[in-house]
């Protein structure tokens, strides 16, 4: 219990603090929901990205342990596939709905949640194994869901689609980094100095900026298909990680601590983002995140 302790005071609880302030000030009125918009927009639109690159760039491509890299996106098309029809076959929600609620029973919250937190707890070592899950998540599902949502929704037209996706800054900064590690270059340590700085505001700046935000949510009533979302997340992936992790495959000295924080990752806003950006009811999927990132306190500090 002592170590559960430590890791949750000492690792876990300073990230958590962030939503949990952001909150805290939305319901005060003292940070408007214009202002964490805005936030958000800085965060999105530079530090995340530079935060990607810079993990791209620097990460050991021959360090990449695959049986557990395999078993984990194996763990996350399932979940999301049976979230979908749970919530489009059991609670009746409309197709683009049920897709929100599948990823967001199944996308973790991996690059302001799971990554900060194995840092904290494993040092900067513990970047590449979550930077490679971010990575073949944003390349796989992100883009496989816009596609998906794309047809369901008729919002524009495969070229325009793909243009998007082909412009999206996120993948792009995974892609130029991929391209910087095989060049064998290393990072001039200006720029290096400048992409940690951004980095690293990343986290903060998001968790803040969305404890704002969820602040202006009803939480009278969170509903079957939040509670669905947020078993799946902090409940059934969790324990697959447990089975896979322990049972099927058998993760490297490098894995084998920042893998399960990502299992046992809250769900992430990018469900939330999507369905916004789409026109689809994102109520359940925000009651959803804030829930999971509650109750993924206790699931994460027992993972660690």
């Amino acid at each position: 219990m002592g170590a559960v302790f430590d890791a949750l005071q000492f690792a876990i609880l300073p990230v958590f603090a962030f939503p949990a302030i952001g909150f805290a000030f939305g319901l005060r009125g003292a940070f408007g929901r214009v202002a964490a918009e805005g936030v958000n927009a800085y965060v999105v639109g530079l530090a995340v990205p530079c935060l990607l690159f810079r993990l791209m760039a620097t990460v050991d491509l021959g360090e990449i342990d695959w049986p557990v890299l395999l078993a984990y996106e194996a763990s996350l098309v399932l979940l999301y596939g049976f979230g979908y029809i749970v919530c489009c076959h059991g609670f009746r929600l409309a197709p683009p709905e049920a897709l929100i609620l599948g990823l967001a029973g199944a996308f973790p919250n991996h690059v302001f949640f799971a990554l900060p937190i194995a840092q904290n707890l494993y040092g900067e070592g513990a970047a590449a194994p979550v930077a490679t899950m971010i990575a073949v998540d944003t390349l796989g599902i992100f883009v496989a869901t816009i596609l998906i949502l794309e047809a369901m929704t008729g919002k524009a037209g495969a070229a325009a689609t793909l243009r998007s996706i082909a412009a999206n800054r996120l993948i792009l900064a995974i892609l130029a980094g991929f391209a910087f590690n095989l060049s064998g270059l290393a990072l001039h340590q200006g720029v290096d100095r400048f992409l940690g700085l951004a980095a690293g505001s990343a986290a903060p700046a998001s968790l803040f900026a969305l404890g704002v935000i969820l602040s202006g949510a009803d939480l009278t009533r969170f509903g079957g298909p939040a509670l669905a979302a947020t078993t799946m997340k902090c409940i059934v992936h969790p324990l697959l990680g447990v089975v896979l992790l322990g049972a099927v495959v058998e993760p490297s000295a490098a894995w084998a601590g920042p893998a399960p924080l990502v299992f046992a990752a809250p769900c992430g806003a990018m469900a939330f983002v999507l369905g916004l950006r789409y026109g689809v009811n994102v109520d359940s999927a925000a009651k959803a995140v804030i829930l999971s990132t509650a109750l993924s306190v206790p699931v994460t500090a027992l993972f660690a």
